[in-house]
């Protein structure tokens, strides 16, 4: 756990904040539709 978690520091600072932010993005875009495309997919949680 610790060499993976060093991986990712690592590919990160590699990474500049364009490319964070466009994956953020993506990732947000990504997770609305899913959540659109099933509204009715919530496991009974606050019903």
């Amino acid at each position: 756990m610790k060499k993976f978690a060093e991986t990712l520091s690592i590919a990160a600072t590699r990474m500049d904040s364009q490319k964070i932010r466009l994956i953020v993005t993506v990732a947000t875009l990504v997770l609305f539709v899913l959540a659109a495309g099933a509204p009715g997919a919530t496991g009974d949680i606050g019903h």
